[in-house]
């Protein structure tokens, strides 16, 4: 909620100036007055905008540094300090360049009266389901628990994506140093080989002069290729455009339901409403609105797994498994047990493609050089024969 400035007259004739949080200026206005204060001004206070690297711009946190706050946050709430003290601490210990100026502005922020959800809004560097958590954190008095709770969350998630990294950089380092060497051969060696066999003045065989036009495409259009190449993946990643291929689809929609899943079952376990749970999961999944759907059937006052199923994109097993867990009032729980499945599912198969790139690549690689030689060698052969006769 936005943070206020009042000055006021209290009713001794005292002048004060409060810092308050409230959901509009009339909002305010109106507390104030049933406190019996006599109001001179109301402003509200925006929020600074950090500098960072010298440039004033808002720098989102990475999932590691958010899930540090987490732990850390945490920790130092269980020794019973308060939050202002823990973020002075906090402040002067950390030694993350951007965390440090985080801290600083989250406890000038809590000690102005925000509350510290309030503060993490302000700063817009946090993810907003980590927001959500530690608002239920603050309202059920349970945040060093909640922290504790998002901090797992992260650390999972992190987990998912080095995974997914992991399964990926050979496959895509092979493909890398195989199309390299393509590359190179189609470049330079090959255009030196068939000079040889064209002075000869020899009828080149139709593999050969294929091969010929190929290299000389190559030598021609390969850096306009890769400039293009380079525009593309900036763009893309300007846009957050990705590249769907089919064959991946049943990998892509099990990493997207572990992760919704996953999210909604431990905001539920916070103790955060099932609507605005999947509110705060909303950012996570990749299909935009699907969420937003599945709320607005639950506002209708259709059950979870009844939203998913009318929703549509939501596979028949997914809904029979909340659906088992709603008859049983253990929802949360049965939403992390599927978001853990769902992830196992995808976990293996990205290591069986993994496993089935590795000799694929290897046999594209080989059949490619293989027409090489084929293509440079057949006319010398045809060449050795002539010279025999």
């Amino acid at each position: 909620m936005p943070l206020y400035k009042a000055e006021v007259y209290t009713l001794a004739g005292e002048k004060k100036q409060l810092r308050k949080e409230a959901a509009s200026e009339n909002d305010l206005l109106r507390e104030l007055g049933e406190a019996k204060y006599v109001i001179i001004s109301v402003k509200e206070e925006k929020p600074r905008t950090w500098s960072f690297a010298g440039r004033s711009r808002r720098k989102n946190l990475t999932l590691e540094e958010q899930y540090l706050f987490c732990t850390t946050l945490s920790s130092f709430m269980r020794s019973g300090l308060s939050m202002t003290e823990v973020l002075r601490l906090l402040q002067k210990q950390t030694r993350d360049k951007n965390l440090k100026p985080i801290y600083t502005q989250l406890r000038e922020s809590v000690e102005g009266g925000r509350s510290l959800a309030g503060s993490m809004t302000a700063l817009g560097v946090f993810r907003p389901s980590l927001v959500g958590m530690v608002e239920s954190g603050e309202r059920s008095a349970s945040l060093a628990d909640i922290l504790e709770k998002a901090g797992e969350l992260i650390q999972n998630e992190i987990s998912l994506r080095r995974k997914i990294q992991s399964s990926l950089t050979y496959p895509v380092l092979m493909l890398i140093v195989g199309l390299g060497v393509v590359v190179f051969l189609l470049s330079f060696v090959v255009p030196r080989l068939t000079a040889l066999v064209v002075e000869s003045g020899a009828e080149l065989p139709f593999i050969t002069k294929m091969l010929i036009f190929v290299s000389n495409a190559v030598r021609v259009g390969f850096l306009p290729f890769i400039a293009v190449v380079a525009i593309v993946v900036f763009w893309m990643r300007r846009s957050n455009k990705k590249i769907n291929l089919p064959m991946f689809k049943d990998i892509r929609d099990n990493l997207a339901f572990a992760l919704i899943f996953s999210q909604s079952g431990t905001l539920l376990r916070a103790g955060i409403p099932l609507v605005q749970a999947l509110k705060l999961t909303e950012p996570l999944d990749p299909v935009k609105g699907r969420l937003s759907v599945v709320s607005e059937h639950i506002r209708q006052g259709y059950r979870f797994s009844q939203a998913l199923e009318k929703e549509g994109s939501f596979p028949e097993e997914i809904v029979t498994i909340i659906r088992v867990g709603e008859s049983g009032s253990n929802l949360p729980d049965a939403a992390v047990r599927l978001g853990a499945s769902c992830w196992e599912y995808a976990q293996s198969s990205m290591q069986k493609w993994a496993t089935l790139a590795e000799p694929l690549i290897i046999l594209v690689m080989g059949v490619l050089v293989g027409f090489v030689v084929v293509a440079v060698l057949l006319p010398i052969f045809d060449l050795s024969s002539l010279a025999g006769r």
